[in-house]
């Protein structure tokens, strides 16, 4: 009876939809940062030559190739002591051996962000702009070590529509902000409140839906997300003004509160914490919907069922509790002892060499995705907001595609190929030249680096929970997690190393991360159609065959692949 309520139906149709809401918030409070602390184009202002016509506008004036270098915005060429002219176009107007610093200068009139409003111009003050970013990952990663705690204690539901709500307010004073550090404290503070809304909507989904959609529903969330980044860059390009931006993309925050009234706490949760009579009420209301016959004997059942899974866990924990206090007395030594611990991988090489390669693949996989999107406005000469909705829309048929690809050849022949074409793509686009049509094909390979590198996202995390036991699955999918977010934190300072180096540093570090990683993951077992290893010695013999079924399948002159 419970697979027939928990199969998709109107119900969760409707829940998916509600939730849609959060979701596209989310990607525009993760990536704003992209356009608020964008850079805009701008020269040195000449104040012998201006006129209130070229006060606002870069190109065009007849003087300026005689007043500053073409390549040159934060320096400019010094009047000449011995001048004989007046006019700014003459040839002896500037002395060109003599070069000095800018003090003003003029922007894009067209674009507002905090670069022009606050003068944060030239080498010298690059950093506060890539600083933006930096800050917003911290304040996501200080976050969701609060928002899952606060999640498993007062419910799914309540987190979800509290922390979008309060992002909504603090996006809004934010939009207010009167000075640069201003910016950077509440830069901080939204992504703290931000950073679990997609993780609670992920669970809550997850947890509303029977387990064969599951697979459906969490591509659905996905492309959602991406979808909210389309829309990003989309109110990004109609606005144009940093203030104008968050108040659009941060005001819905505030109607996410209706959620509360609208949406059902999530049933799994409620039957964790003992919250029975609310569960059942969901449970009549999601058969009702989905119009499904049950009756009142199946729903006592249903609460039986759940009845005698809390004592069959009591009596387990009383049992436990009784074998450690024997196995206290009888060994004098603590039972704690036996406990899972994450210690125990120092003593299995090959688990050990799993984790690292595995942190390194979770490294890559936020430090390619964020950095690639980033630099997506910086990139070659086209439109920065074209180039950015372009670059974030892969993501939904790269979402797509890749589980059946994790099915058919599995999930080793799929995160190997999404890193190893991520890697080659990035690489190539360094031998196209950047004049003319040639512009649009090192965009389509760009946006190809970026569709591969997000299947392989996808694949991480499916592949890495197979790869552990049960006892450790979480402790080790934290780390391989928190050492993501070093990668997601490093990305935003990319665009400095094509500043100051080479401009095709950053793609060159993308591509040779994705490469390696690729080429790292050849090491892993394959984990199609294997169970979840609930142990260290079974997720050491993941891909091996058991000498007791190799016996059997060799007398029977077949081969069979281990379960575990």
């Amino acid at each position: 009876m419970k697979k027939d309520i928990d199969s998709f139906g109107k119900y969760q149709f409707y829940i998916y939809i509600l939730i849609t809401l959060p979701l596209i918030l989310s990607a525009g409070f993760t990536l704003d940062y992209v356009f608020t602390a964008g850079e805009v184009k701008y020269r040195c202002k000449i104040p012998e030559c201006e006129d209130l016509d070229s006060a606002s506008k870069l190109r065009g004036m007849s003087w300026l190739n005689n007043s500053q270098s073409l390549t040159e915005n934060c320096k400019r060429y010094a009047v000449s002591s011995f001048k004989s002219e007046t006019n700014c176009s003459a040839p002896g107007f500037f002395d060109h051996n003599k070069t000095e610093i800018c003090n003003e200068w003029v922007y894009d009139p067209d674009e507002v962000t905090i670069h022009n409003e606050w003068d944060i111009s030239c080498d010298s003050n690059r950093w506060k702009l890539t600083l933006i970013g930096t800050i917003n990952n911290l304040g996501q990663l200080v976050g969701l070590t609060f928002a899952s705690t606060l999640s498993d204690k007062y419910g799914r539901r309540t987190v979800l529509t509290s922390i979008t709500f309060l992002t909504g307010i603090s996006g809004l004073i934010h939009s207010f902000s009167v000075n640069y550090w201003m910016f950077v404290a509440f830069e901080f503070i939204d992504a703290c409140f931000a950073a679990g809304i997609y993780s609670a909507c992920f669970i809550y989904a997850m947890e509303m839906t029977g387990v064969e959609q599951r697979v459906v529903g969490s591509t659905f969330i996905s492309c959602i997300y991406a979808v909210g980044e389309i829309w990003l860059g989309l109110v990004a390009k109609w606005t144009r003004n940093w203030r104008v931006l968050m108040r659009v993309i941060y005001g819905p925050g505030l109607l996410v509160i209706a959620l509360m009234y609208l949406l059902p706490e999530s049933v799994r949760w409620l039957l964790a914490n003992d919250k029975r009579d609310r569960a059942e009420k969901v449970y009549r209301k999601m058969a009702k919907v989905n119009k499904l016959d049950i009756s009142e004997e199946a729903f006592l059942e249903l609460k039986n069922i759940n009845d005698e899974k809390e004592k069959e866990n009591g009596d387990a924990k009383k049992d436990t509790n009784k074998s450690e206090d024997e196995s206290v007395v009888a060994n004098s030594s603590p039972a704690k002892k036996a406990e899972p611990n994450i210690t125990q991988i120092r003593h299995s090489p090959k688990i050990l060499t799993r984790l690292l390669i595995c942190s390194f693949c979770w490294l890559t996989n936020t430090f390619v995705y964020y950095g690639l999107s980033l630099n997506s406005t910086e990139f070659g000469q086209g439109d920065k907001y074209i180039n950015f909705i372009l670059v974030v829309a892969i993501e939904i048929p790269g979402n797509i595609f890749v589980y059946p690809l994790l099915n058919s050849i599995g999930r080793k022949a799929t995160l190997c190929g999404a890193f190893v074409f991520s890697g080659v793509f990035c690489l190539l686009i360094q031998f196209v030249p950047s004049y003319g049509m040639w512009h649009w094909v090192a965009l389509a390979l760009y946006v190809c680096g970026k569709g591969c590198i997000t299947m392989a996202f996808s694949t991480s995390y499916v592949y890495t929970t197979e790869l552990f036991p049960t006892t450790l699955r979480h402790s080790l999918l934290g780390i391989c997690s928190m050492t993501g977010r070093v990668g997601s934190i490093l990305a935003p300072q990319t665009p400095l190393l094509a500043k100051y180096i080479y401009d095709g540093l950053p793609l060159l570090l993308f591509g040779a991360m994705s490469l390696t990683a690729g080429m790292l993951t050849l090491s892993f077992p394959e984990t199609l159609g294997t169970k979840l290893p609930d142990t260290l010695e079974e997720a050491e013999r993941i891909g091996q065959k058991d000498p007791d079924e190799k016996a059997t399948s060799d007398h029977n002159g077949s081969s069979t692949l281990s379960p575990a």
